[in-house]
């Protein structure tokens, strides 16, 4: 969350990359704000409890840590339903794809494959 961050507080984050590091979004606003950036946004929309949601977490993890230039952002719907409401999320594991603040991919996805090959690197 460094770079939203500092773009909220008016610094330069233009050369910043993410930081390698899934960052949990706690609301709607935030939500917004986070897939507003310049730029892909993955979102993995999970539930704690769910095993399939646990099974992709340390694969997103990984991933993140191998495009630093993407921003991964995780929405627990447990906590935020109205994030979930919002995204008319149903399902978990979702994934969805946003390019400069505009969704252009959405799944439910359980092969980490499909997932990694979806983000056009």
């Amino acid at each position: 969350m460094q770079v939203a961050l500092k773009s909220s507080r008016g610094e330069e984050v233009s050369n910043m990359k993410f930081g390698g590091e899934v960052e949990l979004i706690s609301g709607l606003d935030e939500f917004h704000t986070a897939i507003s950036f310049p730029g892909v946004s993955v979102v993995h929309f999970m539930a704690p409890l769910n095993p399939h949601c646990s099974q992709m977490a340390p694969f997103l993890d990984a991933l993140c840590a191998r495009y630093p230039s993407v921003n991964f952002i995780k929405v627990d719907v447990i906590e935020n339903p109205a994030v979930a409401k919002a995204e008319n999320v149903r399902m978990v594991p979702t994934f969805k794809i946003y390019k400069n603040g505009n969704r252009v991919k959405e799944m439910v996805c359980l092969s980490h494959q499909l997932l990694e090959y979806s983000y056009g690197f």
